[in-house]
């Protein structure tokens, strides 16, 4: 599975023998997966917890002490042993893009792409971790996705899960464990992009795949909010019915008074991300997007993978992160909850310390 990993100095990433779980840190919810892999893949935790408005906000967090509650409830909820945690991060801290640099010896690949990043990074070098991922070579030029990402957003995220008792031992990406999960739980035609979608509460993450690799990655900061507050300011409901509502789990609010607002706000988002598919065509050479996955907690509004099918002229369809993982009775009414919103957590739930991305 080929993504780039965040390396983080400090950190012990890596060196472990315990098998760590999966902590995904969304706008809204906590979600822990623990999967024991034994030559199959078996869900042996799962747990989420809700967190207070506005402890996240567009990936930042705002209320750390609320955010290492959440993550112990969790944790409580999902039964796991040990203490080891693989990560993610998205927002406005993390730059993820596709850039080219001249050929140069292996040997000197690393202190090129430092050189180069220099130039597409918004924030001081010194101020950021680095990772890169080569995805292809032409003309004398060498294609690769650079990642990078704050320090201080970086340690944001290390100092809550250690405040919850717990200890990094991978730091990921959204997207990219986004990517993991697909590339377990579904197929690819060879040289087929793929996007996918998961729409969480504030933050959109968009992840273009491509024989098993990422090409293209961006945050969007449009999410199921958006849903959530058009229908409270329309229908006059508190946030936590028109959530409700949003979800069809309302049962005094008519859906015919529901639909055209989702429509609405269906509308703004299909053209946000088409905004990012028009970038992301500028960049890739004539690539065209063959299929979309949705996931995150907004992936099953009502209508939203017919609306955006129909739109964008490309097929639709919604991720199932425990397709090829075996899930006991005991987890099969939380899984079928959660669904498509468990799709970080169950990339992450896939990682272990020192795997290779490359």
């Amino acid at each position: 599975m080929k993504f780039p990993r965040v390396k983080v100095p400090g950190l012990t990433l890596g060196g472990t023998k315990a098998t760590p779980f999966g902590l995904d840190v969304g706008s809204s919810a906590v979600k822990v997966v623990a999967i024991r892999h034994d030559g199959a893949y078996t869900l042996t935790g799962l747990g989420v917890a809700t967190l207070p408005p506005e402890a996240v906000v567009d990936g930042a967090i705002k209320d750390a002490a609320a955010v290492s509650a959440a993550i112990k409830d969790a944790v409580q909820r999902a039964g796991v042993n040990g203490t080891d945690v693989a990560i993610s991060i998205c927002g406005r801290e993390l730059i993820v893009k596709k850039i080219r640099i001249p050929v140069v010896p292996q040997k000197e690949l690393h202190d090129a792409v430092q050189l180069e990043a220099e130039h597409h990074i918004p924030f001081a070098i010194e101020e950021v971790f680095v990772d890169y991922h080569v995805v292809g070579q032409n003309n004398g030029s060498i294609d690769l996705i650079l990642v990078a990402v704050k320090k201080s957003k970086v340690t944001e995220y290390v100092s809550v899960v250690e405040d919850a008792g717990l200890k990094a031992v991978v730091v990921d990406v959204d997207s990219f464990a986004l990517g993991n999960q697909f590339e377990l739980n579904s197929a690819a035609q060879p040289d087929e992009a793929v996007a996918l979608i998961d729409i969480g509460a504030s933050i959109m993450k968009t992840n273009v795949l491509r024989n098993g690799a990422t090409i293209f990655a961006r945050d969007i900061p449009f999410g199921g909010n958006q849903y959530t507050q058009a229908i409270a300011q329309r229908l006059s409901l508190p946030f936590e019915e028109a959530e409700a509502a949003k979800l069809g789990a309302h049962s005094s609010v008519d859906a015919k008074s529901v639909s055209p607002v989702i429509d609405e706000v269906s509308h703004e988002l299909s053209l946000e991300v088409q905004r990012t598919f028009d970038y992301f065509a500028s960049t890739a050479e004539s690539e065209r997007i063959a299929k979309i996955v949705l996931a995150g907690g907004c992936a099953h509004i009502a209508g939203l993978s017919d609306y955006l099918a129909s739109t964008w002229g490309i097929p639709v369809e919604v991720a199932r992160p425990f397709d090829r993982v075996m899930v006991e009775e005991t987890y099969a009414d939380a899984v079928a909850a959660g669904g498509p919103a468990l799709a970080v957590a169950v990339g992450l739930g896939l990682r272990r310390p020192g795997d290779e991305r490359t």
